[in-house]
Parts: structure tokens; C-alpha cells; sequence
């Protein structure tokens, strides 16, 4: 977040429509990077998850960051 950004939120106590935009529009993009970057087995076993939780099998799991994947190995 730019320091224009953060100052003008700390000011208005609201981010702007365009300024959520363009929150969300990275945070996508993070997202797909991330989706990218994951080998094979941790996208399947993310799908697993995925299915069980729509299938009502399971609790929605609490978000990992890909940083602590990579210390279970």
C-alpha cells in the first residue's frame, strides 16, 4: 500500500472504491501468482480440501501462507 494511500485512509477512515479495487486487483493477482508458483501435490491436496468442504465433510481449513508449506518438507 502506498504512503498516499495509507495517509488518506488514516484521514478518512475509508479506502475509496477505486482504492478497493485496486486492493482486491492484487490481491488476486498474489493469488494467481501463488497458484502458479505450487507444485502438483499441494494443488491436489488443496482440491481435497476444496471437495470436502463443499461435500460437507470437513470444517473450512484455516489459510496456511505458502512460506510455512514450504518448512513442513
Amino acid at each position: 500500500m502506498s504512503n498516499r494511500m495509507s495517509n488518506r485512509n488514516k484521514h478518512s477512515g475509508e479506502a475509496s472504491f477505486d482504492e478497493i479495487l485496486m486492493i482486491k486487483r492484487r490481491a488476486r493477482d498474489r493469488l494467481v501468482d501463488a497458484v502458479y508458483a505450487a507444485d502438483r501435490e499441494s494443488l491436489e491436496l488443496a482440491a481435497e480440501h476444496i471437495k470436502a468442504v463443499l461435500r460437507g465433510n470437513s470444517p473450512i481449513p484455516r489459510p496456511q501462507r505458502f512460506s510455512c508449506l514450504d518448512n513442513e518438507k
